[in-house]
């Protein structure tokens, strides 16, 4: 097989041509970090479900809504619930489905998988008891189609639990996350994925599905506009990305950056360095 990684990025760029997205600024990343842990309490975010991703969308909804949740369930309500009105107002078509909504209701699912299910509870266990870890976890490597045929039954549950718990004249959102050692996706490298995806056909009362492909890329589907890539870039020339560990994406690092800032000492599955074995190199 020849070719390189950069030769794919040069493919996957000429095929973008009329894709839609939307990008932020890493200012506006970090503010959401920042605005998030100071306007939930404590105990609100101590509570959100780290394995299942409640705390990325929290993070990544209000950055790219420009809009601090008003609700998280505690109690048995939706998951996650935005205050449109405190919005821009900028890009909620694309982001929701509609842009004539006061709210938005999101139910966070993430897809079932091998790692997190088996590889990550025996690792947590091992360390606690000072046993030998778990040696390796093996992984199939998919394509971001696969990734959204394995979500079907996730956004699934989210549309029956926003059907019962938000209602019609809110925009409702399935917001499902993906773990890279349960599906590594091939198109991982490429900056723009969303041309590679076939159309999506959610179940009734959705109007939007966001997915978040542990660890780089966030895409949504909205009835209104298909496929979106979502980005975080510089909208200027003084603007600089912040310097992160190296094996971490960008997303990671404000992830890294959100706990730290929430409080939150637990640890997150998704919060991990990817290192090259048997080489001599650091």
């Amino acid at each position: 097989m020849s070719g390189s990684i950069d030769d794919d990025i040069a493919r996957s760029l000429d095929a973008s041509v009329g894709t839609h997205c939307v990008v932020i600024s890493y200012d506006v990343m970090d503010a959401a970090t920042a605005v998030l842990a100071e306007h939930l309490p404590t105990e609100t975010l101590q509570a959100m479900k780290l394995a299942s991703g409640e705390h990325l969308a929290a993070m990544l909804a209000t950055a790219y809504l420009k809009a601090v949740p008003v609700a998280v369930d505690v109690d048995g309500g939706v998951d996650l619930t935005f205050d449109l009105k405190a919005s821009d107002g900028l890009h909620l078509e694309t982001l929701l489905g509609r842009d004539d909504a006061e709210f938005a209701d999101f139910e966070v699912k993430s897809v079932p998988g091998t790692f997190r299910e088996k590889y990550l509870p025996a690792t947590t266990r091992a360390m606690e008891r000072g046993e030998e870890m778990p040696s390796a976890h093996v992984a199939k490597v998919v394509s971001a189609n696969d990734v959204i045929d394995a979500s079907a039954g996730m956004i699934g549950r989210a549309a029956r639990q926003l059907r019962d718990k938000s209602s019609p004249d809110r925009a409702r959102v399935a917001f499902i996350v993906s773990h890279f050692f349960d599906r590594p996706y091939v198109e991982c490298f490429q900056p723009l994925i969303s041309p590679t995806l076939a159309p999506l056909d959610p179940p009734e009362g959705v109007d939007a599905v966001w997915v978040y492909f542990a660890p780089s890329h966030v895409l949504v589907w909205s009835a209104a506009g298909g496929w979106s890539d979502l980005l975080l870039g510089s909208l200027t020339e003084e603007e600089t990305g912040p310097e992160h560990a190296y094996g971490m994406e960008l997303l990671q690092h404000y992830e890294g950056v959100f706990l730290e800032r929430a409080g939150i000492d637990k640890p997150s599955p998704f919060f991990f360095e990817i290192t090259v074995s048997g080489t001599d190199e650091e």
